[in-house]
């Protein structure tokens, strides 16, 4: 009795002060069409902030038991704190999105290889939910009176805005930025009703991106949202999706004779062989032809069809295309979607002999910090030629040598005394605090053109060297 009384008190109090919602609603938009055989862009999902100010109230909170609304409690910012799950954050986004026909990278049904399949990622998007408007009834107990049932826990409305900037990978840009609502309601209590609440207005605010005619156009088409200016877009991008070229091009590399002079001597030209794949993170290649063909590892470009690139010394931002991929030997075929005329490719001389234990050898790469030391030259001397070797899981042939290397060196050259280049720079032994130890492996040059279906030129001076049987 002293429940129901309770009940009729506030409800006749609302009545009197008046419980108008303190949310305001929003709905689903119409979706946007995307054919069954569109390539979208890939995106990813970065990340959730909240940017509310410190001491800001989002809402309001009741304890009734049977009638929510009365006494309002003021809410603050932090009750959304422990509502917030960043994996079905995460989760949310990419089935909203996807379940309109856009390509989504990231899920959590992806329990291997990750991080290759961000690395395929296009776009990447940062959600910023700059207000919230809730009103909750938290219900402590499970009741049972007369012909009513509740049971513990939180039910109730909340509104969201969304600002969503638009990261462009491979230019390097926020390119769109875009503002869109979310809303629910539930009136059934649960112990996790406030993470429901906020989850599914996240849901309704991502659904509502996908429905936003500009990212529509972006994404799908390639069209430059309004007010980009043009010169910074190229507007053929998307033009040949899924690939600009044919994978299986002939590739024939025009290798001239070896060269004879110590690379001392024409290293600050030589070193501008060397090129940055870069996506979220980076690694380094290196051309091979003047037409832009490049190489580097597959655990670079991960899943990626496109990546950017930065030349030697930072002159040029340039956009490839991933050709060729063979995984188990860790080598990839890149080629360069558009050369600019006043653009030098600079190649060297390959030598598929494999170099002797004891010559001396360059390594050229942009380790740990891309910012800084892009096209760093290392010097060391070959260590062993390793047969069968199992290292990154399979058993492959290795030149090993001392010539220091570092993560983001992954993918460069490794060249001669003379300048000629001899492998691929592809791991390296190191301590558990990450630091190297000069154990370090590449791929002989000669087994990833084989891999990679790419010829020498008839008449080059080399001979491959099969060193197991």
């Amino acid at each position: 009795m002293r429940l129901l009384a309770l009940t009729v008190l506030s409800l006749i109090l609302c009545g009197l002060s008046g419980c108008a919602s303190y949310v305001q609603k929003a709905d689903y938009m119409p979706a946007q069409d995307v054919p069954e055989d569109a390539s979208p862009a890939p995106v990813h999902f970065r990340d959730l902030d909240l940017i509310l100010p410190v001491g800001t109230d989002i809402g309001f909170q009741s304890n009734n038991y049977l009638s929510c609304g009365w006494p309002r409690l003021p809410v603050g910012r932090a009750v959304l704190r422990d509502a917030i799950d960043s994996r079905f954050i995460r989760e949310t986004f990419h089935d909203a999105l996807e379940s309109q026909g856009y390509d989504v990278v990231g899920s959590l049904n992806i329990a291997f290889e990750a991080d290759d399949e961000i690395e395929r990622a296009e776009y990447s998007v940062v959600a910023k939910v700059k207000e919230v408007q809730l009103e909750m009834c938290q219900n402590d107990l499970d009741v049972i009176l007369l012909f009513f049932t509740t049971r513990s826990g939180i039910n109730g409305k909340i509104f969201m805005s969304v600002d969503w900037s638009v990261y462009d990978a491979l230019h390097r840009k926020v390119v769109y930025k875009t503002t869109t609502q979310g809303y629910a309601k539930h009136l059934s209590p649960n112990k996790e009703g406030l993470a429901l609440l906020f989850t599914d207005a996240f849901e309704m605010a991502t659904h509502n991106l996908g429905s936003d005619q500009q990212f529509h156009d972006l994404v799908v088409n390639g069209v430059p949202p309004e007010g980009w200016r043009k010169e910074k877009w190229r507007s053929d991008r998307f033009e040949s999706r899924p690939s600009k070229y044919d994978p299986l091009e002939d590739v024939t590399i025009s290798n001239p004779s070896l060269s004879t002079t110590p690379f001392s001597k024409t290293a600050e030209q030589g070193r501008k062989v060397a090129v940055m794949p870069q996506k979220f993170g980076h690694g380094s290649g290196f051309f091979i032809t003047k037409q832009g063909h490049i190489l580097t590892n597959a655990h670079v470009v991960g899943q990626a069809q496109r990546i950017r690139l930065v030349t030697a010394d930072k002159k040029e931002k340039l956009i490839a295309e991933v050709l060729r991929v063979d995984k188990m030997r860790d080598v990839a075929l890149l080629k360069l979607e558009e050369r600019p005329e006043d653009y030098e490719i600079t190649t060297l001389p390959i030598r598929t002999e494999w170099p002797a234990v004891g010559e001396d050898v360059y390594a050229i790469g942009a380790p740990q910090s891309h910012k800084k030391l892009q096209d760093t030259l290392t010097k060391g001397i070959v260590s062993a030629h390793r047969e069968r070797m199992k290292f990154l899981g399979t058993r492959q042939n290795f030149i090993q040598s001392d010539v220091a290397i570092h993560p983001g060196n992954s993918g460069g050259p490794v060249l001669d005394s003379n300048g000629n280049i001899i492998g691929i720079a592809v791991g390296i032994y190191a301590t558990t605090d990450g630091n190297g130890m000069g154990l370090n492996y590449f791929i002989p040059i000669d087994e990833a053109l084989q891999k990679l279906n790419i010829d020498l030129s008839e008449g080059a001076q080399n001979k491959p060297v099969s060193l197991v049987p």
